[in-house]
């Protein structure tokens, strides 16, 4: 790879090329200025500079990349190969020429750059006073020295320029940096937009299907158990009766109070939970109640000071009720445990 054809060219259209491996080479350009002093105007000058510690300018390997048609990891192992080969060289020989820009020599630790030589191509100070317009001369050339690296003043670029102007069957390729229109950000927008009510429906359909499968658990762990007509009283109105039981002590026998909760037939049932009080066992309840699962009850205690049980439901046999047991643990509650009925 010519590395010096490529920097070249990618200077006629800006101002700093970032080259991996080496650094920043610079197109510097000064205006004209009229020197009081020796009443002349001063041309303007352009030329090159090379910044081995800056890593400010267009990226080289995109413009290969671009120039090549070619994939980012072949245009960055192309540029990383000439570097290499340069450095070789200037270690074996002190120095190295870039084609079309100048020669980099090794100074030390680091690299000066020396511009190539224009002779012939700068324009000389121009005669005159106030506003008067200055005329562009080819003359000799002249080589400034800025900061300890060596650099050429030149328009070396306008005549590389004219001698390599396309003709009516050449395109020149032009390096044009990756821009973002204003139509590739609707498409993001909308893309974004889409993405957020399809969530929405995702969200939605998963919550209702959770609804549903509750719903058929609860009729599946109900099925196939026939009750007594007295447990289909209203559970509300039985609950009012064992509170009224336990804070009056005038009151009929417990057992027949509680009778109605539990079928006669039913020897086993499933606690889901235990409390000090009963306002804390109703509100469990209620909150299994309020999902659509009416078998959920509170079994209050004989005793005042004994915990009151909240049951999924009772039954008749212990292979019914280990069966809806495994179901109750899996979907509902984790520690549910049979217990059988006195």
């Amino acid at each position: 790879m010519d590395l010096g054809k490529y920097i070249h060219q990618l200077l006629k259209h800006r101002n700093e090329v970032y080259v991996k491996g080496l650094g920043v080479f610079k197109r510097i350009h000064t205006p004209s200025v009229y020197d009081d002093r020796r009443g002349v105007y001063l041309p303007p000058v352009t030329y090159l500079e090379f910044d081995g510690k800056s890593v400010n300018g267009v990226d080289f390997i995109d413009y290969i990349q671009q120039s090549t048609q070619s994939t980012r990891q072949a245009a960055e192992s192309d540029v990383h190969d000439a570097v290499l080969n340069l450095l070789e060289s200037i270690k074996e020989n002190g120095s190295a020429t870039l084609n079309h820009l100048g020669q980099l020599i090794k100074h030390g630790n680091s690299l000066v750059f020396k511009a190539e030589d224009l002779s012939g191509f700068q324009l000389q100070p121009i005669e005159g006073a106030g506003d008067n317009l200055i005329e562009e001369t080819p003359a000799e050339e002249t080589t400034p020295i800025l900061d300890d690296k060596t650099v050429e003043e030149s328009s070396h670029d306008e005549n590389l320029e004219h001698e390599e102007s396309p003709t009516e069957n050449q395109v020149e390729e032009v390096y044009e940096e990756p821009q973002v229109n204003n139509k590739s950000k609707w498409y993001i927008w909308a893309a974004l937009l889409a993405i957020v009510v399809i969530a929405g429906l995702l969200y939605v359909n998963h919550t209702n299907s959770i609804k549903k499968q509750a719903k058929k658990t609860d009729s599946l762990l109900n099925a196939g158990i026939e009750e007594p007509d007295t447990a289909k009283t209203n559970i509300a109105d039985t609950t009012n009766a064992a509170v009224n039981s336990v804070t009056d002590t005038s009151a009929a026998p417990v057992k027949k109070v509680y009778n109605p909760l539990i079928p006669e037939n039913h020897t086993y049932q499933i606690v889901i939970g235990t409390h000090a009080t009963l306002a804390q066992a109703y509100e469990q309840a209620e909150s299994f109640n309020k999902a659509g699962i009416e078998s959920v009850r509170v079994i209050p205690s004989n005793l005042a000071h004994n915990k009151k049980k909240v049951i999924w439901d009772s039954y008749e046999t212990k292979e019914k009720a280990d069966s809806a047991l495994r179901v109750v643990r899996k979907q509902y509650v984790a520690d549910a445990w049979n217990q059988k009925i006195k």
